[in-house]
C-alpha cells in the first residue's frame, strides 16, 4: 500500500486484504476466549471509539466477499445512532464479524442485511444517564436452520452439515453469545428452512464523554525523517528472513541504518559491536530467544537506555504480559501495520516524520527549501530525471547516493522506494524550470 503506482482499485483491494488479515487471529482467539470464558477469566476492556468508523471498516471488509458471491449487502444505521461510544471495541467487533461472516458464508443467493440502532437503556440497573443499548440484527436469505437445531448452534464445537462443509472451528456462535452476555445483553436467532435466518443481539454501552474526532479515512504516509534528524541505527532481530526484509524495506528508505540478527545471541554480539538506537525484537527464535536476549540487553549499562520494541506473532493476551515483563519499551503484534512500527519508534526515540502530500504534489512538509534541489548539479538532476523517465529505479538509487545534502537524499530515496514517479518528476523538474537552466 506504500507503492504510489498502484491503481485506486488495487489500493482498495489491498486495504481489504490488510483488514481481513488483521482478523485472521480471531479463529485462534475464539478458542482462547472460550477457555477464558469457561474459567471466568475474560474481562471487558472498555475504550472510547468511533462506532461509525468500526461499521465502515466492517462494511468495506465484507462488501468484496458479498460481491464475489453476487450477494447484496445492506448496512442500515439509525439516524440517532451515537457516533462515539465507550465499550469493549474488540469484543463488539468480534461478535459482528462472526455474525456477518457466517451470513455471507452460508448465503448462496439474495443478500445480507445488517441493522443497528441505539436506544436509551431504560432497563439498565445503572443510573448512568449516558447508558445506551445498541440493538443489532443480522439477517440473511440463506438456507435457514431447522427449529430443532436453533439452540444447539450455540453449543461449543457444534456445527451443522453446512458448517462442516464450509469449515471453521464451530466456536463462533458460542463465543459470540457469551461475549454478548458479558456486555450486558442477549443473542437470539429466528430462522426458517429455505427462507433464511435473523440473529439479534443487544449490548450496553456508554456515550463517549467527549466528541472525539473520527479517525482519518486514510493514514498519512511517512516518507522520511525530519531534516537534520539522525541517522538512527536500528537492530532488527528475527529468525525469519522475510520478516527482516520487510522491516528493512520499510525503514531504510526513510534514512534509518539497519543491521540484522537471526537470533538473540547474534543480537547481543551486534549490540556490543554496533550500538543501536533501538532494537526491534522477535520473541520466538532458536539458539537464544527474544525474552532472554531482551533481559540481557536491559541488564547492561547501555541497554537500560536503549529502547527494545517487541515484534511478535503471539496471539495470546497472556503472552503480552510475559513479553512486557522482560523490560521491553514497546509492543507490536504481527501482522503489523507500518504506522504501528513508526509510532513505536517515534515514541521511543522522539522522532518527527515527514509525510507525503496528496499524490502528485511535491511534499512541502519535507521542510526542504526549494533552493536545496535547485542547488543540485544540473547534470545530476538531469540524469536522475532521465532514470525516472526510463523507470530505472536501480540507476536512480545509485545517482541519489551522489547527492550530498542528507535531507534531499532521504526524500528522494523514499520516493524512489515507493515508485512515486509523478512526485519525483515534479521535484526534479521544478528547480530546473525556475532557474532557467
Amino acid at each position: 500500500m506504500r507503492d504510489a503506482s498502484v491503481t485506486t482499485r488495487q489500493t482498495e483491494m489491498l486495504h481489504t486484504i490488510a483488514r481481513s488479515g488483521r482478523h485472521l487471529l480471531n479463529l485462534i482467539n475464539d478458542i482462547l476466549d472460550m477457555s477464558k470464558i469457561e474459567a471466568g477469566r475474560l474481562e471487558l476492556k472498555p475504550v472510547e471509539f468511533g462506532l461509525h468508523d468500526m461499521l465502515d471498516d466492517l462494511e468495506v471488509m465484507f462488501r468484496s466477499r458479498a460481491q464475489a458471491k453476487q450477494l447484496q449487502l445492506l448496512m442500515e444505521r439509525d439516524d440517532h445512532l451515537p457516533r462515539h461510544v465507550n465499550a469493549d471495541e474488540g469484543k463488539l467487533r468480534q461478535v459482528l464479524i462472526n455474525l456477518i461472516g457466517n451470513a455471507v458464508k452460508f448465503t448462496k443467493t439474495g443478500g445480507v442485511a445488517v441493522r443497528i440502532r441505539g436506544e436509551t437503556a431504560m432497563d439498565s440497573s445503572s443510573v448512568d444517564a449516558n447508558a445506551v443499548r445498541l440493538l443489532v440484527e443480522v439477517e440473511d436469505s440463506g438456507p435457514g436452520i431447522a427449529e430443532g437445531e436453533l439452540d444447539r448452534i450455540f453449543e461449543p464445537f457444534r456445527q451443522l452439515a453446512a458448517g462442516q462443509r464450509e469449515g471453521g472451528t464451530g466456536l463462533g456462535l458460542a463465543v459470540s453469545r457469551r461475549l454478548v452476555e458479558l456486555m450486558g445483553g442477549r443473542l437470539t436467532v429466528k430462522s426458517q428452512l429455505d427462507k433464511g435466518s435473523c440473529f439479534r443481539f443487544d449490548v450496553l454501552v456508554k456515550l463517549a464523554e467527549g466528541s472525539a474526532p473520527e479517525k482519518a479515512r486514510t493514514m498519512r504516509q511517512v516518507i522520511g525523517l525530519e531534516p537534520g534528524a539522525g541517522p538512527f541505527r536500528i537492530l532488527v532481530v528475527d529468525d525469519q528472513k522475510d520478516n527482516r526484509d520487510l522491516l528493512a524495506a520499510l525503514l531504510e528508505p526513510l534514512g534509518f541504518e539497519i543491521r540484522e540478527a537471526v537470533n538473540g545471541q547474534e543480537a547481543l554480539d551486534i549490540f556490543e559491536a554496533w550500538p543501536p538506537h533501538a532494537v526491534l525484537m522477535d520473541m520466538r527464535m532458536p539458539v537464544l530467544d527474544g525474552y532472554e536476549a531482551t533481559r540481557r540487553i536491559k541488564g547492561t549499562e547501555r541497554g537500560r537506555t536503549t529502547p527494545v520494541i517487541a515484534v511478535t506473532a503471539s496471539a495470546f493476551e497472556d503472552a503480552e504480559r510475559e513479553v512486557l515483563a522482560t523490560g521491553v519499551d514497546g509492543y507490536v503484534r504481527k501482522p503489523f501495520r507500518s504506522e504501528e512500527i513508526f509510532a513505536e519508534l517515534g515514541k521511543c526515540l522522539g522522532l518527527r516524520y515527514v509525510y507525503a502530500e496528496a499524490p502528485g504534489k511535491v511534499p512541502e512538509q519535507a521542510g526542504l527549501p526549494r533552493e536545496v534541489f535547485a542547488g543540485l548539479p544540473k547534470a545530476l538532476r538531469q540524469a536522475m530525471r532521465q532514470a525516472v523517465d526510463m523507470g530505472d529505479m536501480v540507476g536512480l538509487q545509485a545517482l541519489i547516493a551522489q547527492v550530498e545534502d542528507a535531507g534531499a537524499a532521504r526524500t528522494l530515496r523514499s520516493l524512489a522506494a515507493q515508485y512515486d514517479y509523478e512526485t519525483l518528476t515534479k521535484m526534479l523538474s521544478i528547480p530546473i524550470e525556475e532557474n532557467g537552466e
